[in-house]
């Protein structure tokens, strides 16, 4: 087992270099497609208790598994496993090289920081796993890729230093490496609530939190259709994971910790779903069902931390809830890259392999959205506030789905898939349709067989709270369609966006007055042109300036962060 483990991080990392060193494209194709395949099978095999000790590696690392990053590892696993075929067909040749170099680095880092035990290992390989993934990001080239990869870059900078104070903090709280013994030193600790809120904001970079989530629905819609689906389905979850493993759950804490981290889940779950649904690309209209989605997980931690006695089962669900959404979403990025087939039906086939996906994440009955939801609403504790959240997220979801169906009716292209696509986004949407049927669930509810077909094969009371969010989701979005009116279009990325136009406008406004009081000084039209080509100079000197100006605000935030680490 701890051989497995070894191979499990060492493959990426070796294929990595191979491709580093332009080995034959059909080694390359065969690297993207099965570095994931030990990983999958240590999730399936793993043993309770094995754990393997590197002393010579950072400061004595300890890799090893327990139930949530089991979870999280069959995830990661297969949903690398599935995009990996998928790109190995989708990849053109001329790419391929730099494509595999960034997914493998990206994809020993993803399965890493699972297997780390310790800080300074899990700290590693999240930073590996992140700064790797700026390749894919801008692995197209396009004008839009690379300004969606500098807000990539700059949102991970601003997580990564985050992240980094807040684990010292915790570490020297703990007076331990060791990434189990800080939830209770934080809860404990006196300056607990800051390295806990360090801790929540630095991964919340990477989960999409509100006002930390601009990158991601600019990243995942220039990024290639495999890198998306990797991208929205397993390393955001990360973060989710990050915030399960460190933050004090289970612990009795004061009211005023679970109040932030459940309030900003509910924004992210609505708020999401409102932006989502005026996007016109259907990528964009995922990515923000992803920061919706994300927001519902952080709602379920905000009710682990309120009720510490329902942390454990709670962090059980929202793995497998993590599970669900991490392969549904997967699937549904894959299939914005395919390309319909000709005939009827199997184009019919397709457009419902595709539906299937959206709809199961709003929770329809008999998929692993349904058990998801469901195993939710039974570990909440017991006040409406929950429910209404779950609920009123679910008609957003069915929302979405709607509107990312629309988005696609116009975009999809008819003709013949590259090989291994197919076949890639098949296993993706099968592990995500069938998962119901092998979801560990039995972790939740035991083994009780009236519990477990409660959970597969609902009936009556259960199957109505899953079908009332679909049908108000359905009659809203049916009503919207029968009246034509049309959501008003947002651009992806929304305030980033917005504060890049403002400064325009400032921009613009500054030069208008400028202009107007050379007019109003000038004493003739010749004096006019030099004293315009003054006013350029100087607009031009005013953008250099702001954007000095950015570079001095970055570098006093992370002269703040240094002396907060000193400190």
């Amino acid at each position: 087992m701890t051989a497995l483990m070894l191979v499990t991080v060492g493959t990426p990392l070796l294929g990595a270099l191979l491709a580093l060193r332009g080995r034959p494209a059909w080694l390359l194709r065969g690297l993207l497609s099965g570095a994931a395949l030990p990983a999958l099978l240590l999730a399936v095999v793993w043993i309770e208790g094995e754990a393997l000790s590197l002393p010579y590696l950072f400061y004595g690392a300890v890799w090893s598994l327990d139930e949530p990053r089991r979870l999280f590892m069959l995830l990661t696993a297969l949903l690398w496993t599935a995009a990996g075929i998928y790109a190995a067909g989708y990849t053109d040749r001329d790419g391929l090289r730099r494509f595999s170099v960034f997914w493998l680095l990206t994809l020993a880092g993803n399965l890493g920081l699972i297997l780390s035990l310790d800080a300074p290992g899990f700290y590693a390989f999240f930073a590996l796993m992140t700064f790797a993934a700026y390749g894919l990001v801008v692995h197209d080239g396009t004008r839009e890729s690379q300004y969606a990869g500098r807000v990539y870059l700059i949102m991970a900078l601003l997580g990564e230093m985050l992240l980094l104070v807040g684990l010292l903090m915790g570490s020297r709280a703990a007076d331990s490496l060791m990434l189990s013994d800080l939830p209770r030193a934080v809860a404990i600790s006196g300056d607990g609530a800051l390295a806990a809120g360090l801790l929540w904001l630095g991964f919340g970079v990477k989960a999409g939190l509100p006002v930390l989530h601009f990158w991601l629905p600019l990243a995942h819609p220039v990024a290639p259709a495999p890198a998306s689906a990797v991208l929205s389905g397993a390393m955001i979850k990360a973060g989710l994971l990050g915030w399960l493993l460190v933050l004090p759950l289970g612990e009795a804490l004061p009211a005023y910790w679970s109040l932030p981290v459940a309030s900003a889940g509910a924004i992210a779950a609505l708020g999401g779903a409102a932006i989502g649904v005026c996007q016109q690309s259907p990528k964009a209209v995922l990515a923000y069902s992803s920061i919706s989605q994300m927001g519902l997980m952080t709602v379920l931690l905000g009710a682990a931390m309120a009720a510490p006695r329902q942390a454990p089962v709670l962090v059980t669900v929202i793995a497998l809830y993590a599970l669900h959404h991490g392969l549904a979403k997967g699937a549904l990025f894959l299939s914005t890259g395919l390309k319909l087939p000709a005939g009827a039906r199997p184009r019919t086939l397709v457009w419902v392999l595709m539906a299937l996906p959206a709809l199961a994440l709003a929770g329809l009955p008999f998929t692993s959205g349904a058990v998801a939801k469901l195993l939710a609403k039974s570990a909440l504790p017991a006040s409406p506030w929950w429910s209404v959240i779950l609920g009123a997220g679910a008609v957003a979801t069915t929302l979405l789905a709607l509107r990312f169906l629309i988005c696609m009716l116009g975009r999809t292209q008819r003709g013949a898939n590259p090989p291994w696509v197919m076949p890639g986004w098949l296993l993706c949407t099968g592990a995500a349709l069938l998962g119901a049927w092998w979801m560990p669930w039995t972790e939740v509810v035991g083994r009780d067989a009236a519990a477990i077909r409660d959970l597969i094969l609902p009936s009556g009371e259960k199957i109505l709270s899953l079908a009332w969010p679909l049908a108000v989701g359905g009659l809203i979005g049916g009503a919207a369609v029968w009246a034509r009116r049309r959501p008003p279009p947002i651009p992806p990325g929304d305030g980033i966006v917005w504060l890049a136009a403002l400064g325009d406008r400032g921009v613009a406004l500054a030069q208008r007055g400028l202009a107007g009081y050379f007019a109003l000084v000038g004493t003739g039209p010749a004096d006019r042109a030099p004293r315009l080509e003054m006013l350029q100079r100087r607009a031009e000197l005013g953008e250099d300036g702001a954007r000095r100006e950015a570079g001095l605000v970055f570098l006093v935030f992370v002269a703040l962060i240094a002396g907060l680490l000193l400190w």
